[in-house]
């Protein structure tokens, strides 16, 4: 069976460039649609859904689409209908990190754990930025970034009834079965997703609700009905992880998109709806939300105890940074490097508690197993997207469209910090190669700008729709040589 789909997929991946090539209907360039295909099939179709050994790296969809987009740059750019784009600061960071993270990876023991260090180097962090590359490279049109907004949004409808489903125990809906038939029994009884992490789940939740909300200004009344009940379910499926940085950053996230966009007025009557929703909610919810059943398995109890835990994440990142604070212990390397810390007599602290699990802290991770320079470096590539997202957003000369993008990536990076505040949310590779893909999106906007600026000849994105008007910005049959 493995060696019937190693042969169909490449097949069916060929069909599908094709079809973008001779279809005008479809109004978007195929390389976008490979690197979109890359993070949902990768999502739901990844290595737990199909995998094929073929030597020392696993086939699995998403990497043969990735492969598939490589080629195809490669031979648009021999054919001279690509350029490699000019080299700016955002590049630089992410370079120097990769680079810094690779060197830090072969410098110590990559074989450790059956190839587990170089396995994270490569999956988690290379092929992630790649699709940056890829992302940042290509002349990716406004239909482009409409079209995104759409097949995301669908996604998150998917992932919030997924979500639901899992909750509420109604297995027998739920695709792909691996969901519910995999061994991995953490986070059981939670809405995981096809990710079987209810941290990622939450952050694509959040992102999906943000790409259906863009439409907001472009559609009539019913259509603005539609996205309020959308709006529900995300928040019910958000609500369904049983996360509180997950809560946390869904709000964050809305605050952040209804927030900006929103006039002065508007955002008086956003205050004082936010205010009275938070009196009525607060007498309901303060004494239940530190304390409540999550997992499936796991008492009340065994939950309270994990919230304690994080204590002792932090005592044991300090020792240990304390005697390699400059490279770390080497990428990968935490969980070996932690042992000998586990029985320090003089911490006064149970630290052997925290044996079976990963740091609870992206930034503690990095700082543990790569050092300042890790961590230094990993702060300047958020730093640097978050400066470009901004610049994006504020200016008002280009569409409204790419304006939204830079705010989109906003809210990934305010939820890589809440998130990552209590989880390690690098160690799953479809949040770095999220990411990465709207960090590629950012730059190449801001690299590109009088591309997406607004035409003063045309109607101009930004202006919304009549009431009794639905507008999707489709091209007509005559505009289609306009998307390659």
């Amino acid at each position: 069976m493995d060696l019937i789909l190693i042969i169909l997929i490449p097949i069916l991946i060929v069909c599908g460039c094709a079809a973008f090539r001779i279809i005008p209907k479809i109004p978007m360039s195929i390389m976008p649609a490979l690197l979109l295909g890359i993070i949902i099939g990768g999502s739901v179709f990844g290595h737990d859904f199909f995998h094929a050994p073929l030597g020392p790296i696993p086939i699995t969809l998403d990497r043969l689409l990735l492969l598939a987009a490589v080629g195809l740059f490669a031979w648009r750019w021999l054919k001279g209908r690509e350029d490699l784009p000019k080299f700016n600061m955002m590049d630089l960071a992410i370079l120097v990190w990769i680079a810094g993270l690779t060197l830090n990876t072969l410098s110590h023991d990559w074989r450790a754990m059956d190839n587990s260090p170089l396995s994270r180097l490569l999956f988690f962090n290379l092929l992630p930025v790649t699709v940056y590359f890829l992302a940042r490279s290509y002349k990716t049109k406004i239909a482009d970034l409409r079209i995104i907004t759409l097949v995301l949004g669908g996604f998150g409808i998917y992932l919030a009834l997924i979500a639901l489903a899992e909750v509420s125990e109604f297995y027998a809906v739920i695709f792909p079965r691996y969901i519910v038939n995999s061994e991995e029994s953490e986070f059981w009884g939670r809405g995981r997703g096809p990710f079987l992490n209810p941290v990622s789940n939450g952050i694509f939740l959040s992102v999906c609700l943000c790409c259906c909300w863009m439409w907001w200004p472009r559609i009539n009344r019913f259509g603005k009905f539609g996205l309020i009940m959308v709006a529900a379910l995300f928040s019910a499926g958000c609500f369904a992880t049983l996360t509180r940085s997950v809560w946390l950053g869904f709000v964050v996230g809305a605050a952040i998109f209804t927030w900006f966009p929103a006039s002065r007025q508007q955002r008086g009557a956003l205050m004082l709806a936010a205010t009275m929703v938070a009196i009525i909610a607060f007498p309901f919810v303060s004494e239940k939300i530190w304390s409540f059943k999550r997992d499936k398995d796991v008492s009340v109890a065994d939950m309270e105890q994990s919230s304690q835990l994080r204590k002792l994440f932090f005592t044991l990142a300090v020792d240990m940074f304390q005697d390699r604070p400059i490279v770390g212990c080497g990428f990968g390397q935490y969980t070996i490097a932690k042992r000998p810390y586990l029985q320090d007599p003089y911490s006064g602290q149970p630290l052997s508690l925290v044996k079976p699990f990963y740091q609870h802290n992206v930034f503690l991770a990095y700082l543990v197993e790569t050092g300042l320079v890790g961590l230094t470096t990993l702060l300047w590539v958020l730093a640097v997207v978050a400066y470009a997202a901004w610049s994006i957003w504020i200016d008002k000369s280009l569409d409204l469209w790419p304006r939204q993008f830079g705010l989109l990536t906003l809210v990934v990076i305010a939820h890589y910090f809440i998130s990552g505040m209590f989880h390690d949310v690098s160690i799953v590779p479809m949040n770095q190669t999220l990411f990465f893909f709207l960090a590629g999106i950012v730059n190449n906007i801001h690299s590109n700008g009088t591309e997406f600026s607004t035409s003063p000849s045309s109607p101009s994105n930004n202006d919304p729709v009549p009431p009794n008007q639905l507008d999707f910005g489709y091209p007509t049959f005559s505009e289609k040589a306009t998307f390659s």
